[in-house]
């Protein structure tokens, strides 16, 4: 007797939240393909996003190099917050004050790149970075980048640097 009421009760309160719709097994199986669609086409967008990402990543990390803070200029946020692997904090102004060519790096790669997160106008890629320097000496670090997309177009808001040993 207690398990019925119990369950009379149960039943009210998913009614009155309006959950029971959400506890009845789908009877439409195109519901269920769209649902496959909808991840596939999710799945798609996330690593023509983390593509473009890349992309970016890499005409930054050219152009820092390069010591070009005209292509940092227009691919950096306003409301840039850089933080080095030594704790130190960089805004989009003290960082294009701060570049110059860099005649210590050879060449660079960048690998395990991941796409963190996504929303309509935000993303966190991580990725690590090697350095081979001039001396022999390789140099790698694990950066996290936040971008959001204004005008349609993805900047970077924040990067975080760690060195890996």
């Amino acid at each position: 007797m207690k398990s019925i009421f119990a369950a009379a009760a149960l039943i009210t309160v998913l009614s009155l939240c309006n959950l029971t719709d959400k506890l009845k097994p789908s009877a439409n199986s195109n519901d269920r393909q769209t649902t496959t669609a909808e991840k596939e086409n999710s799945e798609a967008d996330r690593e023509a996003v983390k593509n473009e990402l890349m992309k970016l990543e890499k005409e930054l990390t050219d152009a820092s190099f390069a010591g070009d803070i005209s292509v940092l200029a227009r691919s950096i946020a306003d409301d840039y917050v850089g933080t080095g692997a030594d704790g130190s904090t960089q805004t989009k102004n003290q960082l294009l004050a701060s570049t110059k060519p860099d005649k210590v790096t050879k060449s660079w790669t960048i690998t395990d790149a991941q796409l963190v997160s996504l929303s309509k106008d935000s993303a966190v890629l991580t990725y690590v970075q090697t350095q081979l320097l001039r001396n022999g000496r390789t140099f790698r670090a694990r950066i996290t980048d936040t971008f959001v997309k204004r005008d349609g177009h993805w900047l970077i808001q924040a990067e975080q640097q760690t060195i890996m040993k």
